[in-house]
């Protein structure tokens, strides 16, 4: 059977397209817009000029389903419509134009699907899971494979650029900038673990963040755990505002040119903070959560 999951981000709008046998799902379709509502938010509101590329969006992946004749799907956003104050009224313009229903999600439910999503792949039975998105951070710290603590952090990274990156790289002053907010922000949870040496990476940037260590010469590919020292190395590649920067993530994924580095603080960041050692970064993400647990009815006890 098909399912199509449309996934509402702060960075990027997503439709997958699932075949589900044989507990097994696999993608049939893919399509995504870099849409960056993060740009389109103003006051804490979405623009109307934001709403109207949104609603386009949505319109065009709601054709693609339809043109599928898929039945079960799902509409659902994280940060991009959950920290808007007219969210009520974005919703009400979509389901009137579109004639669909938005799921937003709550921080500690976004970071529970993509744990959800990720389970079944994880290495370890004892860590931290972050999913670093373009408006928040999902922190979701699990003991013996199930959920012990988790945390939405509204720091994402493309939030992080628009409002403390000057150019498109940050320079060392924004970069120990963000370092030190990322941190005070983990201060004020009080979180009770003092030292988690592995983590699990979820995003799309996280994801862009460990082909740039491949593609560097960092770490072979085929080695599915990678020390996280190797993040300082990275940061060190690309922490100049210049065309050879510039090329490095163009050959990589063009599309995290400008969240990439971001991206790479606030992991680094987080990897410090915990006393983590080993990065394993997952190849599935919130939407595959999202399926399991909302349209199949898996991860329960999640």
């Amino acid at each position: 059977m098909l399912y199509g999951v449309v996934d509402i981000g702060s960075n990027t709008v997503r439709l997958n397209v699932y075949r589900y046998e044989n507990n097994k799902i696999s993608v049939m379709f893919s399509n995504k817009e870099n849409l960056g509502l993060v740009f389109y938010i103003k006051n804490e509101e979405l623009t109307d000029e934001g709403i109207e590329k949104l609603v386009s969006v949505l319109k065009e992946m709601k054709n693609d389903l339809d043109y599928f004749k898929i039945k079960n799907y799902s509409f659902f956003s994280t940060a991009s419509l959950r920290n808007i104050e007219n969210r009520a009224e974005v919703i009400g313009i979509i389901k009137n134009k579109v004639n669909i229903e938005i799921d937003v999600l709550s921080g500690e439910e976004e970071g529970a699907l993509s744990f959800c999503g990720s389970i079944s792949t994880i290495k370890k039975d004892n860590g931290i899971l972050i999913d670093v998105g373009g408006g928040s951070v999902e922190v979701v710290i699990f003991r013996d494979r199930k959920i012990k603590e988790k945390y939405s952090i509204p720091f994402g990274s493309l939030k992080v650029y628009n409002k403390y990156v000057s150019g498109m790289i940050p320079n060392e002053e924004e970069s120990t900038l963000i370092k030190e907010i990322m941190y005070s922000k983990l201060d004020k949870i009080d979180f009770n673990e003092e030292k988690i040496p592995f983590m699990c990476g979820v995003g799309g940037s996280i994801r862009a963040m460990g082909k740039m260590i491949v593609d560097l010469h960092l770490q072979d590919k085929n080695n599915d755990l990678i020390d996280l020292k190797l993040l300082n190395h990275l940061k060190e590649e690309l922490k100049y505002d210049n065309k050879d920067t510039y090329n490095r993530i163009l050959h990589v994924k063009p599309s995290r040119i400008h969240t990439l580095v971001p991206t790479l603080i606030i992991v680094e960041s987080i990897a410090s903070y915990f006393g983590c050692d080993q990065l394993q970064i997952s190849e599935f993400s919130v939407r595959e959560g999202y399926l399991f647990k909302k349209m199949l009815n898996r991860c329960q006890n999640v």
